[in-house]
């Protein structure tokens, strides 16, 4: 929380691995960002962070549902798994 302009989206994108930080290093767990590869980044993010952006980017051609179920898919699981991981 804080005022516009503090870095609070920079720390995010840092954190998600959408930004590259120019100095120090970010870590997510274990994991320095800086050190792994672009599909590594990409598959970290994609089993392990969520994102909620302002701008939804959903899918219109997709109920809700799907566009849920898509990162699920990407990654070569189905629907039903992301189903039993919410209980």
């Amino acid at each position: 929380m804080g005022p516009s302009g503090s870095g609070k989206s920079t720390l995010l994108h840092l954190l998600g691995g959408l930004d590259e930080s120019t100095s120090g290093s970010v870590k997510v767990g274990d994991q320095a960002l800086g050190s792994m590869s672009d599909d590594e980044v990409t598959q970290l993010r994609r089993r392990y962070i969520d994102f909620v952006f302002q701008a939804f980017n959903l899918l219109h051609v997709l109920t809700a549902n799907e566009n849920v179920a898509l990162p699920l898919i990407i990654d070569g699981r189905n629907e039903a798994e992301g189903n039993d991981e919410q209980t």
